[in-house]
């Protein structure tokens, strides 16, 4: 009796998770929108624009919101809703970041759609109505806010990853990307082979978890094993061993020193990092930083290819980005070559095409051992076709005919391997 109520339990809950997500928009083009994007657009929000008619939804996350309303000038706020007025109806709230992992670890199962549909609508509401509205406790509203994301464990957490970066088991990567720039092509390849490595985004979720449980707040019983690309907790962890990667290469003691300016830097890398979670379940980001940690720290977690980012505000130019990302129609298999083997894993369009089955059985990703079948069968031998069938739920021969399939590298996006006709 037990089991059949659980089993009810979770077919309510993954109904909760489909009807959360069936906005009439799963396949559009997700771009989340951060805030040095529209802080620089013009008053007539005309990028937004662009967007919208090429079909793409603009991402408005928690985070935005609450850096938009906590700035000391109001103008800047009611400035930014002008601009969101005529493209309301293309905008989609999604949830934050520590709300989503807080209700996976308590219910052991991934959040599923970040999409927020109350938020959604009351902030569509607001933008249709009375985009001028100020509650009259503003000021209360962002103390109250900005102690729940800007309190002390935050540099705590930063002071932690110092101290983990002194352990000699990390000395090899510290050694490659030690005092050299973030775009540098070795720390770039580096920082995304361990920020990406399934191995030790489970040995951090390990640690979340143990803490959790130590605090004795969450009752969970969590095995990383079962943690993968779906949960949120799985994208906060690689964000985690982002900030890790920067403490080896600027030095052990970058984040203790912590002064009231060098806190303030924190707390914006704790916001950058919001938004590149999420990213996890969107398909671009806008933004105008390209030379901050936002920028480089996004090529770490995801690679150029399978989360770009858009920093123009010319209409053509976004025109053909958004298209771009609508037209891709060939299945992408992301292969990462790992210590011993290596993982696939469908890119991000991939997982929602059409393409996919709508089923909780597929895997998120597929481990290929060296001692089970060398890289050249992989691809040239029968093993690829299994693997496609696995992370899709249909035939290659099905899926090479309604567009095609295709392996590549996420680092250097170089083509692996293409099946044509013969081989299927």
């Amino acid at each position: 009796m037990a089991m059949e109520v659980a089993d009810v339990d979770r077919k309510q809950e993954r109904m909760e998770d489909k009807r959360a997500s069936s906005n009439g928009q799963e396949t559009s083009p997700r771009i989340i929108i951060d805030s040095s994007y529209i802080r620089g657009m013009k008053q007539d929000g005309a990028p937004l624009r662009t967007i919208r008619e090429q079909g793409g939804r603009i991402v408005v996350t928690d985070t935005l919101l609450f850096e938009l309303f906590s700035t000391s000038n109001a103008d800047q706020w009611n400035g930014s809703k002008r601009k969101l007025v005529g493209y309301r109806d293309a905008i989609e709230v999604w949830a934050h970041v520590s709300e989503m992992y807080r209700v996976e670890l308590k219910k052991n199962r991934p959040y599923g759609n970040p999409f927020h549909i109350e938020g959604t609508k009351r902030f569509q509401k607001m933008l249709a109505e009375d985009p001028q509205y100020e509650p009259n406790n503003r000021d209360g509203i962002i103390k109250e806010a900005r102690q729940e994301r800007e309190g002390p464990d935050i540099p705590e957490l930063f002071h932690n990853f110092s101290e983990l970066s002194e352990k000699p088991e990390f000395e090899e990567i510290r050694a490659k990307i030690k005092d050299k720039l973030p775009h540098d092509k070795e720390v770039v390849q580096t920082c995304y082979d361990l920020i990406n490595d399934p191995s030790s985004i489970r040995s951090v979720i390990k640690e979340i978890s143990s803490v959790v449980r130590n605090d004795g707040t969450v009752s969970l019983n969590l095995n990383p094993q079962d943690v993968n690309e779906k949960w949120v907790l799985w994208h906060f962890s690689k964000s985690l061993l982002t900030v890790f990667c920067d403490c080896l290469r600027q030095g052990k003691d970058t984040f203790r020193k912590l002064s009231k300016g060098h806190k303030k830097r924190l707390i914006n890398v704790k916001h950058d990092l919001d938004y590149l979670i999420l990213l996890g379940f969107a398909d671009a980001i806008a933004s105008r930083k390209t030379k901050e940690e936002l920028f480089y720290y996004r090529r770490w977690m995801f690679g150029d290819r399978s989360k770009p980012s858009i920093s123009t505000y010319e209409n053509e130019r976004i025109g053909l980005f958004v298209q771009n990302l609508s037209q891709i129609s060939k299945i992408t298999i992301c292969v990462s070559e790992q210590l011993d083997g290596y993982t696939c894993a469908l890119d991000s369009w991939s997982r929602i095409s059409p393409k996919i089955r709508d089923s909780e059985e597929l895997p998120a990703s597929v481990f290929i051992s060296h001692g089970t079948k060398g890289y050249f069968e992989l691809f040239h031998g029968s093993t690829w076709k299994y693997i496609t069938e696995i992370l899709t739920g249909y035939s290659a021969a099905d899926l090479r005919a309604s567009g095609g399939i295709v392996f590549v590298d996420p680092r250097t996006e170089e083509i692996l391997f293409e099946p044509s006709a013969h081989h299927v």
